[in-house]
């Protein structure tokens, strides 16, 4: 009953929210760690740090060839639930843990490989989690934020639009289109009035009877406002992938503090 009473409490925490899009299995070990608190007590800042070892850890699973059953996550995950639910066991000792797994078991230039060819959506979220919180930035998300391709990945205008990118062959197009660089969060309305637009007319700050990346509340749809260029083409795709894979790379493989 505690543990169900604090959840309706924290279930709708931004960092709570975003640790859930990752695999279920999260919940097991993150609750476990409420047995700390009252429900009365429990914050968000409280959380903060448990949350974000646990997004490291989860990210890293995203990623990798090995399985959640691994020893590289159930195995090591059942271990630090024991010290979780023990209030006497400092935090700052467990993020030590899970630096010490993640540093002894994987390195750094292979995740920022895996991150470079990653094609899928949940890092979209943790991307703009980083982002925003580099820059002082409140976080949320509501549950139909849609995913949007900053480069169109479909619509009417998609052959000119590749040729416009300096991407003449399909395939590649293809590849370069879903990396992670290419796309952002942005409100489900947002995303519906600006469509397959070029990059342009999303980023412009007057779009007549439509919304555009000025009307965002998403930090780097925001920020894409102020972008100096009114293209957007491969090197951009390159350049965004690379800070964002930088961004995640360095959250994963955190220093003690």
């Amino acid at each position: 009953m505690k543990i169900t009473q604090i959840w309706e409490k924290v279930k709708d925490f931004p960092i709570v929210k975003l640790l859930s899009k990752f695999n279920e299995n999260v919940k097991l070990y993150f609750s476990g760690y409420f047995y700390r608190y009252e429900t009365t007590d429990i914050t968000e800042k409280k959380l903060l740090d448990v949350c974000e070892c646990l997004l490291r850890l989860f990210t890293i699973l995203e990623l990798a060839d090995a399985g959640y059953s691994s020893r590289y996550f159930k195995t090591f995950l059942f271990g630090e639930d024991i010290k979780l639910v023990d209030k006497n066991i400092l935090i700052s000792d467990i993020k030590k843990d899970f630096n010490k797994h993640i540093r002894e078991n994987w390195k750094e230039e292979r995740i920022s490989e895996l991150l470079s060819e990653y094609d899928k959506n949940i890092l979209v979220y943790l991307n703009e989690y980083l982002y925003a919180k580099s820059k002082g930035i409140k976080f949320d998300f509501t549950e139909n934020v849609n995913v949007e391709h900053i480069m169109p990945a479909s619509g009417r205008d998609i052959d000119s639009i590749r040729q416009d990118a300096g991407i003449a062959d399909k395939d590649e197009f293809n590849n370069i289109v879903n990396k992670i660089g290419n796309k952002i969060l942005l409100e489900e309305d947002i995303n519906k009035s600006i469509g397959n637009e070029w990059f342009k007319t999303k980023t412009q700050s007057s779009i007549h009877d439509k919304s555009g990346y000025k009307d965002s509340r998403y930090a780097i749809a925001a920020q894409l406002t102020k972008y100096p260029k009114t293209t957007w083409d491969k090197n951009d795709i390159v350049t965004a992938t690379e800070k964002a894979t930088k961004r995640i790379v360095d959250f994963i493989f955190q220093k003690d503090k």
